[in-house]
């Protein structure tokens, strides 16, 4: 069964996990950018903002990424507030 929370403005959801950055621009709106994974053993992929996509490319070739990922200090988003970051948060396009 996918995992849930029950989140204080939707309700019960599937989740997604977010970066640290992009969990407090929720509510800042800051437009901090917004990557994603293509790994989905949740309702959503992984996310992190434009900071932790520098770190993440800044990994060499074949290295693990676990240190990378423990850094990000992932949070836990249901979809509806992540779907909504993924809107809001992205920033312009280049």
């Amino acid at each position: 069964m996918e995992d849930q929370v029950v989140c204080p403005e939707y309700g019960r959801q599937g989740i997604g996990l977010a970066c640290t950055h992009v969990a407090h621009a929720v509510d800042s709106g800051e437009p901090v950018g917004f990557f994603w994974g293509d790994d989905v053993d949740t309702a959503r992929p992984d996310a992190w903002c434009r900071a932790c996509e520098r770190a993440l490319r800044a990994v060499p070739a074949g290295q693990s990424t676990e240190a990378w990922f423990a850094a990000c200090d992932y949070k836990v988003l249901c979809v509806a507030c992540w779907d909504s970051s993924k809107h809001r948060l992205r920033g312009p396009r280049r």
